[in-house]
């Protein structure tokens, strides 16, 4: 591949217009641009026009085959509703090219499960949007963890308000549980809790055990009058605790990461102000593209991903046991 990496982008969406084409807009400019943003697809021709006009696209399509036969891209970016992608994903992939992808990586088991032998068939390098994994307050919790363990507990806690959708674990509540897994392993066992409302929507305790050993334990609360989500690692006379803002986190919580020993903050660090750069999405792109350029599969790819998928779903239907024994009912949260 030479550099700039030619990219075409599917999906003309709200979630992509704030979050995603503003970062590839930026890694297109400059004396040494990362990306050439050749075409955006959409079903809706309009919008695929005003991302052209809005982040410099050069063509707009409404049909993805003709998209790429007429590009012939060196990357791929599928940014659809979760119900939609593995639908496109299975499409794409077969044109073995680097491909990024939105989370959740399929919305059932078997679409995940499918969609990541498939990326294994065709031998595509891929990466699954999991943006907390390249916020910098995570990965600062990460390294400390690292540099001071071993880790003797996790915890974490997504709290929400008025979030009644009832496929809220696999749409949103995955983003803690991946990054529990890529803090901590693999879930080895599951203890999951539902506290319902009136109604369909419920709070989660859940209560996980990982092939490295580790124990934690994550709450999701999805009426409770705010929005933060903090997460914590305890080691032998230390803790650490890191808290992202942006959505993620109302303005007036403790945003940032805390080091904590002999009843001292050691180290300290504030949240990035610049949210692409902060929430992860910046660096999520870097990574991608480092990984497209090198041929180097990422953490984050469709084959790890359908374990979070996996978690999810247990987690949204209530499962306790070990993973291992975990068979689901394959129900469509987005089907409603």
């Amino acid at each position: 591949m030479s550099e700039p990496l030619r990219i075409v982008h599917i999906g003309a969406g709200n979630f992509s217009r704030a979050n995603h084409s503003p970062c590839l807009q930026r890694l297109s400019a400059g004396p040494t641009p990362r990306v050439s943003m050749e075409a955006i697809c959409d079903l809706d021709e309009s919008k695929a026009q005003a991302f052209c006009d809005d982040f410099g696209y050069k063509k707009a399509y409404t049909d993805i085959d003709e998209m790429m036969g007429q590009v012939e891209p060196d990357v791929v970016y599928v940014m659809v509703h979760p119900r939609l992608a593995a639908g496109v994903l299975e499409r794409v992939l077969r044109y073995r090219l680097p491909t990024f992808t939105e989370k959740p990586p399929g919305v059932t088991v078997a679409e995940s499960i499918r969609l990541a032998e498939l990326a294994q068939e065709c031998g595509n390098v891929t990466y699954v949007g999991f943006n907390r994994r390249r916020t910098p307050v995570i990965e600062h919790l990460k390294s400390w963890a690292a540099g001071n363990g071993p880790v003797r507990y996790v915890r974490a806690e997504m709290i929400r308000n008025r979030r009644f959708e009832t496929g809220f674990a696999i749409g949103t509540a995955i983003h803690p549980l991946d990054c529990l897994r890529y803090l901590c392993g693999n879930v080895v066992e599951l203890e999951t809790i539902c506290k319902a409302y009136e109604g369909t929507p419920r709070d989660y305790l859940v209560r996980m055990r990982f092939d490295t050993g580790i124990m934690a334990d994550l709450a999701v609360l999805v009426h409770a009058g705010l929005s933060r989500e903090r997460y914590m690692v305890h080691v032998a006379g230390g803790l650490m605790e890191a808290t992202p803002g942006g959505y993620c986190s109302s303005d007036f919580c403790d945003l940032g990461q805390k080091a904590y020993s002999g009843n001292q903050v050691v180290a300290e660090g504030p949240f990035e102000d610049d949210l692409h750069i902060g929430l992860g999405f910046m660096g999520e792109h870097l990574a991608f593209l480092e990984a497209a350029t090198s041929g180097m599969r990422p953490d984050c790819c469709l084959q790890d991903g359908q374990h979070s998928v996996k978690l999810g779903v247990a987690v949204q239907e209530g499962y306790s046991g070990p993973m291992a024994s975990f068979e689901p009912s394959e129900p469509d949260p987005y089907a409603t």
